[in-house]
């Protein structure tokens, strides 16, 4: 019970699923720190835990040695100083990709619903 007595104050977030998204992210060639030299399985790495109701869309791709040898060992900030990546650099560009894939035009921000 919330402070309140009236139920949680603070609702879990609802988490957004999106399973063609991952399969988008899962069908990229290549790993966003490896590029082009990253022969492994892309695994779509949520950079916001889907336990804390972290969305699809907070997925980036990755190979399976980065996403489990190195990210879920060092965590997400120590990941992108090691590597020098932004993460949410990667979601844009993975969102645009989207984008265009599914609506054929170029991103525009007004076009979001939201």
């Amino acid at each position: 019970m919330g402070s309140n007595g009236e139920g949680d104050m603070n609702p879990k977030p609802k988490r957004e699923i999106d399973k063609k998204y991952l399969e988008h992210i899962k069908a990229q060639h290549h790993c966003c720190v490896c590029l082009p030299q990253c022969n492994g399985d892309i695994v779509p790495h949520h950079t916001n835990t889907v336990g804390s109701g972290g969305s699809d869309y907070d997925a980036i791709n990755l190979c399976g040695g980065h996403c489990n040898i190195w990210v879920h060992q060092i965590g997400d900030k120590a990941f992108q100083e090691k590597f020098n990546i932004d993460f949410n650099g990667v979601k844009v560009k993975l969102l645009k990709g989207y984008i265009r894939k599914n609506w054929g035009k170029p991103f525009d921000p007004d076009d979001i619903p939201f």
